[in-house]
């Protein structure tokens, strides 16, 4: 919108909250991809197949998706932080944290993926 404001605005209709209709984007966009089933903002992202399903969605030339496995998550998480970074969206993920955690921070995670939405979207 124009002059800031809360990207997530357009998203919360008839009120609820932005973590839930963020989360309803996410799964609209990553639905019928493999390994893929975001239910949260902590362990559906633990394997990084999410972040790699939702970016490409938008850039698909950027992500290698059908050599993706779910045990492979340092190559997973690099290859969409990559990604992301290559089309102007910072990472604020720890690499090394994201692997080794089986529940990372929800709002690490949601702020993240609040900044996909916000360069793809808005």
């Amino acid at each position: 919108p124009i002059g800031g404001g809360d990207p997530l605005a357009s998203l919360v209709k008839n009120g609820g909250s932005k973590r839930n209709a963020l989360l309803k984007w996410c799964q609209s966009k990553t639905q019928g991809y493999v390994d893929v089933d975001i239910t949260n903002f902590s362990s559906s992202w633990n394997d990084g197949m999410a972040f790699n399903a939702l970016i490409h969605g938008y850039v698909p030339d950027k992500i290698p998706y059908s050599t993706l496995k779910p045990s492979e998550k340092r190559r997973n998480f690099k290859i969409a932080f990559e990604a992301a970074e290559a089309v102007g969206i910072p990472s604020c993920l720890n690499l090394t944290e994201m692997v080794s955690i089986e529940r990372p921070d929800w709002q690490q995670i949601m702020t993240y993926v609040t900044n996909i939405y916000k360069h793809f979207e808005t």
